[in-house]
């Protein structure tokens, strides 16, 4: 777990879009230098506009434990929101972003846990479970 952990900053630069409601996006970013994550973490995000003002959020991130080069985080817009109106409707292909992380440690799920699972969430809280439902089924885990 803490040999993923990253404090700096990187760029992030969008390939992919899904979107999944009205409202919620999925994004695919390619992170050069990822190291990987573990099911159930999440980046910061940091945007800065062309007059410095930055805007920092963190987002959880949505694809299978693995490592880099590319994440994928699911968002959804937030009507008076700062940055996920910009990732939801805005950001487009081939643009970046920088994002640190992965960061957290206390709920997360790997395949080397032989306990049975469960996961119970609601909204946007269903990125994190996304995240190690899809770890499981990559790894071939038959844990219940």
């Amino acid at each position: 777990m803490s040999s993923f952990a990253r404090r700096d900053w990187q760029v992030a630069t969008a390939t992919l879009f899904r979107q999944e409601t009205v409202r919620v996006r999925s994004i695919t970013f390619e992170v050069a230098a990822w190291a990987g994550h573990m099911a159930g973490q999440h980046v910061d995000v940091r945007l800065t506009a062309e007059n410095g003002y930055q805007a920092q959020r963190s987002y959880s991130i949505a694809s299978p434990a693995r490592r880099g080069p590319d994440i994928e985080l699911t968002v959804e817009r937030i009507g008076d929101g700062e940055v996920s109106p910009f990732l939801t409707e805005e950001l487009h292909a081939g643009d970046t972003i920088e994002l640190r992380g992965p960061i957290g440690g206390y709920f997360t799920w790997g395949p080397a846990i032989s306990l049975p699972l469960m996961l119970i969430a609601g909204g946007s809280g269903v990125v994190p479970l996304m995240s190690m439902l899809r770890t499981r089924h990559q790894s071939g885990s038959k844990i219940p």
